[in-house]
This record gives structure tokens, sequence and C-alpha cells, in this order.
């Protein structure tokens, strides 16, 4: 079990489909140690307010040949993964937002790959790895300017009151080079560093203002800290007044510390691309493989289900083909019926009427006795219920009904008891 599996299964207890969500969000933890969960409040933008899960720390990003850790915050929402997370770069103190066409002045993230979300094809882990890629090729942070103060002239010896205008500014001052608003770094350390991008993004206790173009924003006063460099940089070259040199921005395995590049050789250099580049294919392989093998199992998918239809269909045609051939046997069976109908009305037509009493002969005198004691009894049921109607009609009065009833009961009895002796006798079984 992992480490933050049994916190996850809680925080996604709510969720609709918490089952895929709480894969998803694992797979996130077992390859990104440095992020980690957290319930963090959202509001959306008519207002509303949820507690989601918040997916809170760095994503490594390989920058010009070095490996830096970005401080990103995911809100998954409750809908996950059918509906895409809520992505925001969350720097430090030390940090602002570099706004961009994939990240804004609020810290949003927006991706081609969050637009064109959809499940199964979409994932956090792609995201996270895409997310790297952009970060890559465009940092969305840099360093916080910071005021310099101003060099002392030196004097030349012998108390002259005017400073020497060729001699340089010293090179210990101690000052961090520090990067301008294009993310490029200052090689001087006594100068002051460039204005920073005209932006609405202020600083605050919140790591995200209340955006003023609409876009929903956490609601959470934490900010993680990350580790700083406080050691001051020596600078070397004896940059003349007036002159900045606009290097490319670099960052050491520690979260964004700026270090020069100057005592890099050709070998380093090479190297580092060659690192950069590989690691970049690497990141674009892996993401192709996992796109396929999201297509792959689709397809499978897909495939299982035609041979399961072709089945049932295979299955209905043969009971089809068994129907219809029974169909074509009964038909032809009625036709054979029907013709001997026809056969045996035609010999009836050239006969004589057949007494009713002697159309049935039974093939015993025991089974002549049991048919005329039947007859002879429903005979007698027709006979009181005919005499029970001309009473109700005041047709004949209350003493003959009651004369003719007890007779025919007592008849009725006696043709019972003959009925069941008789069927004992043939030894069938009794009414």
């Amino acid at each position: 079990m992992g480490q933050y599996d049994a916190q996850v299964r809680q925080q996604l207890s709510k969720y609709k489909h918490k089952d895929l969500a709480q894969r998803d969000v694992l797979n996130v933890f077992a390859s990104f140690s440095d992020l980690k969960p957290k319930i963090d409040k959202y509001a959306f933008n008519d207002g509303s307010v949820k507690d989601l899960l918040c997916i809170d720390g760095t994503i490594p990003v390989h920058y010009k040949g070095a490996k830096y850790n970005i401080p990103v915050c995911i809100y998954v929402m409750d809908t996950h993964p059918y509906n895409p997370p809520m992505c925001f770069v969350r720097p430090t103190k030390d940090m602002l937002i570099k706004p961009s066409k994939n990240v804004d002045a609020n810290g949003r993230i927006y991706l081609p790959y969050l637009h064109e979300w959809k499940f199964p094809n979409s994932d956090l882990i792609g995201l996270i790895q895409v997310m790297s890629v952009v970060f890559g090729e465009a940092s969305p942070v840099y360093a916080k300017p910071q005021r310099a103060a101003p060099p002392r002239p030196t004097y030349p010896p012998g108390g002259s009151s005017h400073p020497q205008q060729n001699t340089p500014y010293p090179t210990n001052s101690g000052f961090m080079p520090m990067p301008n608003a294009s993310g490029q770094p200052q090689n001087s350390g006594y100068y002051p560093p460039q204005n920073p991008p005209t932006s609405s993004y202020q600083p605050s206790g919140y790591p995200y203002p209340a955006p003023a173009t609409g876009y929903p924003y956490p609601q959470s006063s934490s900010i993680t800290p990350y580790p700083t460099n406080t050691q001051p940089q020596m600078t070397t070259a004896k940059t003349p007044p007036g002159s900045v040199n606009m290097d490319a921005l670099a960052m050491n395995s520690d979260p964004y510390i700026v270090k020069s590049q100057n005592s890099l050789s050709d070998d380093q250099v090479r190297a580092s691309i060659q690192s950069a580049v590989e690691d970049k294919l690497k990141r674009r392989s892996k993401e192709v493989l996992q796109q396929m093998k999201s297509e792959i199992a689709v397809l499978t998918e897909t495939q299982k289900t035609l041979k399961q239809g072709q089945e049932t269909l295979e299955r209905i045609t043969n009971e089809l083909e068994k129907q219809h051939a029974e169909v074509e046997q009964n038909t032809a069976l009625l036709m054979r019926k029907d013709e001997e109908i026809k056969q045996v009305l035609n010999k009836m037509e050239g006969q004589q009427e057949i007494d009713i009493d002697e159309a049935v002969v039974a093939t015993a005198p025991l089974y002549k006795q049991l048919l005329n004691l039947f007859a002879e009894e429903n005979a007698i049921e027709d006979t009181m219920y005919y005499l029970s109607e001309a009473l109700r009609k005041n047709v004949i009065e209350t003493e003959v009904f009651l004369k003719h009833v007890r007779e025919l009961s007592r008849r009725q009895y006696v043709v019972k008891a003959l009925m069941q002796k008789a069927r004992t006798k043939a030894g069938l079984t009794l009414l």
C-alpha cells in the first residue's frame, strides 16, 4: 500500500467516480514523490465553494540542461476523470509569475491537453508530463527583483576629492545576479534589475489573488516553502556602467537558484543539451506510448464488444432458422390434416343421419352403466335447476317444488352411489 492510499481513499469518498479518480491520483504519487494530497476549498465563478482534493508540491522541469522544481497545485474536480482538473502555478514569496500563453497573471495554467481532456485518453500523469515539457521551454516564474545598494566610488591616493572614473565597480559586492522581466539574468551584481512585467498579479498572503478576469481561484493561504540558496554569488566580470549582459536564465537542482554558466566548458554545455534532449525525447516517447496503449485498450474493448455482438447475431440467426423449419413442418402438417378433413366430409355427405343415442357405444357393460348413470345425474341437476327457476317466477307452488326436489335428491344420491361403486369395480379413480 502506498503512502497516501488511505488518505486519498478517505478524501475521495464523496466523489462521483471515486474508484477511477483514486486510481488516477495514486498513480501520480507513485510517479512523483514531491507531490502530496490535501483537501482545499475552491471557489467557482458562480460563487459556490467546494472542498476538492488538491495535489500540491513540485514537478521536475529540465531547463537548459539543469533540473528544477516548479511548484504547482492541481485541483481534482468531483467529476474526475470525466472533467479536467484546475491547475495553477504556486510561486513562493521570492518568485513572481511570468505570464505567457500557457500561464496567466493569476497562475492559472492553460494547456491544449486540458482543453482536449477526454477520459480514458487523458490522465493526471500525462498532464504533469505535458506541464514539464511546456515549462521546460518557457519558465512560468522568475525571481523577484531586489534593489542593490549603490556602490561607493574609489578615490585616488593623495586625498583627491574626485573619484576615478575609469576604475570599475568592486566585484565583491555579494549580490546574486537576478533575472529580469524577460527571464534573462543580469550578469552584473551591482546594477538594479529590470522592472518586472506589468500584470495584475500582486504578491499577498494568498497564493492566488482574486482574478480580474473572472477566473476561479483557490481559497488557500498556505504556501509551501521551498529552500533557496542564501550564499552570495561573487561576480568577477567587470561590466562597464550602463550595460547589462542578458544571459539565459539557469537554475541549479535546488528550486529557483540562479547560477552563472560562464564557467561551463563547451563539453559540459554539449552534455547538458544532449541530456535535456534525451529527457525530452523520453518524455515525449512515454507520452506517445501511453496514448497508444490507451488507444489499443479502447480498440481491444471495441473488438471484444463486436465479437460478443457477432456471437449474439449468430445465435439469433440459428434460432430463426430453427423456428422457420418448425413453421414449415407445421404448415405441411396442417395442409395434410385439412385434406383428411375434406375427405371425411365428402364421405359423410352421402351417408344417412346418425342417431345421437347410438353415436356413442361403450366397449363393456360396466362402462355403459357408468355412462347412463352420469347422464342421469346431469339430467337430475338440470331438472332441479329449472324447478328452482319455476318457483322463482311463481309458476309452481312451494309444496310442489319441495315434493319434486325431495324425490330428485333421493334419486341423485342413489345414482352417485352406483357411480362410485361402478368406478371402483372398473378400477377408476373416485370422484
